[in-house]
């Protein structure tokens, strides 16, 4: 991480707004702009737009990369707002029990 953000957490709010962003810009990038790889634009685009330095956008990117492409994917398929809400609890209830098996969660 950079020196000024240095042992900050991401807020679970701004984590799911990054996330949404990113997997947003990552869905037109594959799909409408004709981007040989689309992960160096997304995550320049993400650190200009969230105001992060290079290093940790490809941090965030990398860690998230499957949460990112998960989400891709959905605004890819959804035919509607409700199909993309419908598939967002999908992949949080998915994440969940893959949590709650490895034992990540006390609940």
């Amino acid at each position: 991480m950079s020196e000024d953000n240095e042992g900050r957490e991401i807020p679970v709010k701004e984590y799911g707004k990054r996330t949404l962003n990113a997997a947003r810009l990552y869905s037109l990038l594959r799909s409408e702009g004709n981007v040989e790889d689309p992960w160096h634009v997304m995550v320049l685009a993400v650190c200009s737009f969230e105001q992060i330095h290079v290093r940790d956008g490809w941090e965030f990117a990398l860690t998230n990369r499957q949460d990112i492409e998960d989400v891709a994917g959905l605004f890819d398929r959804a035919n509607s707002p409700g199909e993309f809400r419908e598939g967002i609890r999908e992949l949080k209830e998915r994440d969940l029990r893959e949590r709650m098996e490895r034992g990540e969660l006390d609940l």
